[in-house]
């Protein structure tokens, strides 16, 4: 058994517990447009079941594609929305400029 660097706190566990929840919420509610109310009890849910059977282990979640975050990019961008898929996706405005230049120069051929 693996034994984390660090001990959280009680505090620190109930927090972590909350944030979780918060996480799910969002989720819930960007990915299928779940109500802010019906997200939150499901949530709640997940993260009292996550606890029971995986409290204290570590979980590896892989990340996005980042294909499939670029095409999305390109997909989204409308020409007037640089500061709205910085700010959904984290990235900078030249990571976005550079995201898309690809596509820019195989639309000019």
């Amino acid at each position: 058994m693996t034994e984390l660097p660090f001990v959280m706190s009680p505090g620190q566990t109930e927090d972590a517990a909350v944030q979780l929840e918060h996480d799910i919420i969002g989720i819930v509610r960007e990915e299928i447009g779940m109500h802010e109310q019906m997200a939150t009890v499901f949530a709640q849910a997940l993260v009292r079941g996550l606890r029971r059977r995986l409290g204290g282990q570590e979980i590896y979640i892989p990340a996005a594609s980042k294909g499939e975050r670029d095409a999305a990019i390109r997909r989204d961008f409308n020409g007037a929305n640089i500061e709205h898929l910085m700010r959904r996706h984290g990235l900078s405005r030249t990571r976005i400029y550079e995201i898309l230049a690809p596509a820019s120069r195989t639309r000019a051929r």
